[in-house]
């Protein structure tokens, strides 16, 4: 199957790494990658020693710099034997990099308020697209509602004052913000927000993101959901990452890798 042109696939160049939480770093990749990135594509990355199959990482942040390399920050956590030896590169180790892959969020130029709806590693894409929504000259109000099972796991949430999002926390264990579900925490949201106005982006665990979805879909409001999924090859050959979506008067499975990570969530079939 031939490579999309826009994709670059080959080594990238470790820069740092630095601890962003328990458990979870930030890598800084230099990539002589030119296409755009767009927040909610994602890099898959082969994560050293003997790893067969590449992980996929959103990206966080993208820094272009004139005549060198582009940098790339992915946020990640140690899950597993991947992770663990992502952990252990140095700056100047090589890892193989294709990307960017998949379909990325959409800028809402018709709404002004933008709600993103996050749990987990479901925060990366976030950072990244709030800046591109103000590099593109749009004013919409941003709000950030991120779950996590407790206030150490809410990695990066105080960097989105930075860049114009306001950010509230939901916590497991009330340590920091709504005691409870994120979903819980949105719908409290949307009672006080104008619902004609507004358009929720999310990212996260199925569970919570069926939750959002739902509401979506139940509230007809618009909604862009970007699903975390396993992936083998990232180039729709493999067929093992795919989700159900609305065709016709039926379903069909959609490859994850090609027509998503992000989908109208009107499109999606909950199963």
């Amino acid at each position: 199957m031939p490579l999309n042109p826009a994709l670059y696939n080959g080594d990238a160049y470790v820069v740092k790494q630095v601890p962003y939480g328990p458990g979870c770093w930030r890598i800084r990749l230099a990539v002589p990658i030119r296409a755009p990135i767009a927040a909610g594509q994602f890099a898959h990355v082969l994560c050293g020693g003997d790893t067969l199959l590449r992980r996929p990482f959103s990206f966080w942040d993208v820094q272009r710099h004139d005549g060198a390399l582009t940098n790339v920050d992915l946020l990640y956590t140690v899950v597993g034997r991947g992770t663990a030896l992502l952990e252990k590169r140095k700056p100047l180790d090589r890892v193989a990099f294709l990307g960017p892959v998949g379909r990325g969020f959409t800028l809402r130029r018709d709404k002004r308020t933008y709600v993103f709806v996050a749990g987990g590693v479901g925060i990366v894409p976030f950072y990244l697209f709030a800046k591109q929504v103000r590099a593109a000259g749009h004013k919409a109000r941003m709000i950030l509602l991120f779950g996590a099972r407790t206030e150490h796991a809410l990695w990066g949430i105080d960097d989105f004052a930075g860049v114009g999002v306001e950010a509230h926390a939901a916590t497991d264990d009330g340590s920091r913000g709504h005691r409870g579900f994120v979903t819980d925490l949105l719908a409290k949201w949307l009672k006080k927000l104008d619902r004609d106005d507004l358009v929720i982006y999310t990212c996260g665990p199925d569970a919570m993101m069926r939750r959002v979805i739902e509401t979506a879909q139940r509230g007809d409001l618009p909604c862009e959901a970007s699903l975390e999924r396993r992936m083998g090859c990232a180039l729709g050959a493999c067929g093992a990452c795919v989700t159900k979506v609305r065709d016709g008067d039926g379903w069909r499975y959609s490859r994850i890798c090609l027509e998503g990570p992000t989908y109208d969530a009107r499109e999606l079939v909950l199963a």
